[in-house]
């Protein structure tokens, strides 16, 4: 700083533009720049952790259906699955009910399929899972009536595969799960048969998989990647496969590993895939590399809310996986990082609408988690918590896409 700066002898003008008479020369001059300057830093300061840190909102939780279904006379009894479209609309399993619900992002509630079925004698006899395609088509499988039903955007309803299966003597009994791809290509679980169909948009049904030359029993959990490359869980040989398009089928978990009567299995967009098991109450990561990483146990988030007989299992595009605990109705989150979050309790929304023994999980292209409470007649919504940055409301997650890219 020169001479004449430390030392002014008459005045200056400062950064509002006002002229500042200097009476004590040196030390009046410094005693203004200190203020000045250290007012200056304040307000930088600020607008960084304005522009930098963001802010993170309350995680909301919503009652979006109960038992009394549409409100019209179709109630929704021991709900299981759940699905969410890319539209935001969410589609409701009512097993005991017999039929399907369609909530659209403004809660209109449509029943869209009842025990009726396509209302030509093939009927819906304990809806217990549900899918929906890119296109807005809803999959539905009737758990006992051995069948699953194609629902089109426009109503139409069609049974797509029955208890004859393939039609060439490989049969489907008490179907466990479906699942759609990208493409429109459907896949089912037959528990009571062991095996797994594929089912074109044509309508051509293939058995891809059974247990004829492989450990395999009790089919349960099934899920698809931007590949083809189809996953299923072995509820009682205590396992997981992986098939190839090209039919070659890879064990890529099993009882040795720790897993325990496994059920939801799910993938994330690196090809990570996810498997819950009910019985040894965790969930493991396997890698596309095969290395196998417990990411919860029994001890939930580790600060006294356990996670009690896992079942179902969602991912979204930032890696974050959702995972149902029923006998102690419950949900988790888990971080790619590992930061494991109790995302609802038994006191549901806190609102008096409670919840008891969770069945499906989904989550949407926001983020935002879906839950079926088998045990309360009803489903939650789970929203954020969001993150306000920059003037602007995001999600903690990527977008989604209903068609997963994994390793070929």
């Amino acid at each position: 700083m020169s001479q004449s700066l430390r030392n002014p002898t008459e005045g200056m003008v400062g950064s509002s533009g006002n002229f500042v008479k200097i009476e004590n020369k040196g030390a009046a001059m410094n005693t203004f720049w200190s203020r000045t300057i250290l007012n200056h830093a304040i307000v930088a300061m600020a607008v960084m952790l304005l522009l930098v840190a963001p802010i993170v909102g309350a995680q909301t939780i919503t009652e979006i259906i109960d038992g009394t279904g549409d409100g019209s006379g179709n109630t929704l009894i021991n709900p299981t699955g759940i699905a969410v479209d890319g539209s935001g609309n969410i589609f409701v399993a009512g097993n005991t009910s017999h039929n399907a619900f369609k909530i659209t992002p403004g809660g209109a509630i449509t029943e869209i399929i009842d025990a009726s079925g396509d209302n030509l004698g093939n009927i819906l006899e304990i809806a217990r899972f549900v899918a929906v395609d890119e296109s807005g088509n809803v999959f539905v499988l009737g758990n006992v009536s051995n069948n699953v039903f194609k629902i089109t955007p426009g109503g139409v309803i069609t049974e797509i595969i029955d208890t004859n299966g393939d039609g060439a003597g490989n049969i489907l009994m008490v179907p466990r799960e479906v699942t759609v791809d990208g493409s429109g290509v459907v896949y089912v679980t037959g528990w009571g048969s062991r095996n797994v169909f594929k089912i074109s948009p044509g309508g051509v049904v293939t058995e891809i998989f059974d247990d004829s030359e492989h450990n395999f029993m009790g089919t349960w959990g099934v899920a698809v990647d931007g590949f083809e490359n189809v996953y299923v869980t072995g509820n009682y040989s205590n396992n997981a496969y992986k098939i190839t398009p090209g039919g070659v089928v890879t064990q890529i978990i099993n009882g040795g590993d720790g897993l325990l009567a496994p059920q939801g299995i799910a993938l994330d967009g690196s090809g990570n895939v996810f498997v819950a098991g009910k019985d040894s109450y965790n969930v493991f990561k396997i890698t596309p590399g095969g290395v196998i990483t417990e990411i919860i146990d029994v001890t939930g988030d580790g600060g006294g809310n356990a996670l009690s007989g896992p079942e179902h299992l969602a991912v979204d595009n930032a890696g974050n996986v959702y995972v149902t605990s029923s006998p102690n109705s419950k949900a988790f989150k888990i971080t790619p990082g590992g930061v494991i979050t109790q995302i609802i309790d038994a006191s549901g929304d806190g609102q008096g609408h409670t919840f008891s023994f969770p069945e499906g999980m989904a989550v949407d292209k926001s983020g935002n988690a879906f839950v079926t409470a088998w045990g309360t007649d009803n489903a939650f919504e789970i929203q954020g918590p969001m993150i306000f940055k920059d003037g602007f409301e995001s999600a903690d997650t990527t977008a989604w896409s209903s068609s997963v890219p994994a390793q070929p």
